[in-house]
């Protein structure tokens, strides 16, 4: 195994899309103090980014105070690198803009980048290398696992791209390569061009990025990359502990650094954010589908593993329309200005007074199983048409232990593919069928009123959970949908909400209010 290649960490640029890049000041810092002491040649430590729209925490947004903060840190033999998203880069004016100050601070940026887009990418840096001279630039080539066997157009990309640059890493972006195909790519490409430093940074889709890994650097490779734990977007990638014990063992003072303590966080991380290879990563990275989109469906938890994969395929597709099956028989019930009712526990405290209150002609609309089970608990009678939305896996949670059929639910709105057996015991008429596949309820709502014809929707008891990474992105989508949704429907509020809409008060609206 040849050992003349650098390590290059960047568990905290990799790691931030599980957690927008909010690293605590206490796990940063115990970071740095461990890598400088590992035989760690580059680390990689976020985004450098201008990018105004976004709730990205420090680690994407690095300012220079940090960076010289860090660079103190490291040992003067390790080299600072960050990362340019090259879809926030527009033109040359725009990459020196942003670089300029962080010249002297920052050693190396990398840009990820499509092969099919390189062309308008290297003429953007070929104009920004002439002021920014004192950053070295590395790309980092995606979708290797479409081309990798197709040497010829890897040959030509290479001759290409060391024109301009000099350091090219090439990216498994599904994880689906398999460790002879790595090390037959590499020493086809190494021996066509031996004058490039070529890297490599593996997905963990298959649990194979530490083996892709180890036989890039077997075929040759300069630059590795990997994260602590593997942390990283989706299923992950190789483990830096895991590379350094097998490759350079005896560079590793065990005495000089608490190495475990740092491990045990990043695993305590890994417990809460569920990164990792898995089933549905592997499969997902096998028939080619992105696993960044996998990610967002499974960190989301609405779908269980098999429906995560079926959800991808539907998605590509591209399918716009959704399709409903017997939202005739509704169209006829929803006479006045619907309601619809988040899961927020606040539900469970003033539901009771709250529905007690409201107009008998108001339609209900409970949004998933929190909404319905808070409902259930409120022990209360009502004579509202009631509707319940059901979305991705959301019938497991409560099958077992409630009854739809019992309930005063009128209608259920129920996507094609989460139908169950339990549903034939209910009025078929009385069963809305979505063609969709764990689509955000207020979304599936906003589709289902649009085709209704119905141009307003109230909302109540949408609380907003913070208290779990997965929580907030599920938040992040809601206010997502709600912005697609408000360009055809008029939304308004009954209850305080983390969504930004218009409040109305109950309590001097005789139109929502039941006067008897």
């Amino acid at each position: 195994m040849k050992n003349n290649f650098a390590i290059l960490d960047c568990t905290l640029r990799d790691g931030g899309y599980y957690n927008d890049w909010n690293f605590s000041e206490n796990l940063s810092e115990k970071y740095l103090q461990t890598i400088r002491n590992l035989p760690i040649n580059i680390v990689e430590i976020g985004y450098i980014s201008n990018n105004k729209n976004d709730n990205f925490g420090l680690h994407y947004h690095l300012n220079i105070p940090y960076l010289k903060k860090i660079k103190k840190i490291l040992k003067k033999n390790q080299k600072l690198s960050c990362m340019v998203n090259a879809k926030e880069i527009k033109s040359d004016t725009d990459l020196i803009k942003l670089l300029l100050p962080y010249q002297g601070v920052v050693d190396l940026v990398r840009f990820a980048i499509d092969p099919k887009k390189i062309d308008f990418f290297l003429d953007i840096i070929s104009k920004s290398k002439k002021e920014i001279k004192k950053i070295s630039f590395m790309i980092n080539l995606m979708y290797l696992s479409q081309w990798h066997s197709n040497t010829n157009y890897a040959v030509n990309l290479v001759k290409k791209i060391k024109k301009i640059v000099n350091n090219i890493a090439f990216v498994d972006s599904h994880g689906s390569l398999k460790p002879f195909e790595v090390n037959k790519f590499f020493r086809k490409i190494i021996e066509s061009e031996k004058d490039i430093n070529f890297g490599c940074h593996f997905h963990n889709n298959c649990g194979l990025a530490l083996a892709n890994s180890l036989a890039a650097v077997d075929a040759g490779c300069k630059f590795v990359d990997v994260t602590v734990k593997g942390m990283g977007r989706g299923a992950g990638n190789a483990e830096t502990e895991l590379l350094l014990a097998i490759l350079r063992p005896e560079k590793i003072n065990l005495n000089s650094f608490e190495i475990d303590e740092l491990l045990e966080d990043f695993q305590n991380l890994k417990d809460k954010l569920k990164w990792g290879s898995s089933y549905t990563y592997c499969y997902s990275a096998i028939n080619g589908f992105s696993q960044s989109e996998i990610m967002d469906l499974v960190f989301k938890k609405r779908l269980d593993a098999n429906m995560a994969l079926i959800a991808a395929k539907y998605k590509k597709k591209n399918t716009k329309k959704i399709h409903f099956k017997n939202l005739k028989f509704l169209k006829k019930k929803i006479i006045e200005t619907p309601l619809l009712i988040g899961g927020g526990p606040s539900f469970k405290t003033h539901g009771k007074f709250f529905l007690s209150n409201l107009k008998n002609e108001v339609p209900i609309i409970l949004s998933g199983s929190n909404a319905f089970i808070n409902f259930l608990k409120l022990d209360i009678k009502i004579k509202n048409l009631i509707i319940l939305i059901l979305t991705g896996s959301e019938i497991k949670k409560i099958k077992k232990n409630y009854s739809i059929k019992k309930s005063q639910v009128d209608y259920l709105v129920i996507e094609k593919n989460f139908y169950v057996k339990e549903f034939d015991r209910l009025d078929k008429n009385k069963i809305v069928v979505a063609e969709s596949i764990g689509l955000n309820p207020l979304l599936l709502v906003g589709k289902m009123l649009n085709l209704l014809n119905i141009k307003k929707l109230n909302l109540a008891f949408f609380d907003g959970d913070y208290s779990s990474e997965k929580s907030k992105t599920v938040l992040e989508e809601t206010e997502q949908c709600l912005y697609l949704i408000k360009k055809t429907i008029e939304i308004k509020t009954f209850t305080k909400t983390f969504l930004q809409v218009d409040k109305i008060n109950l309590w001097n609206n005789d139109q929502f209010l039941h006067t008897n």
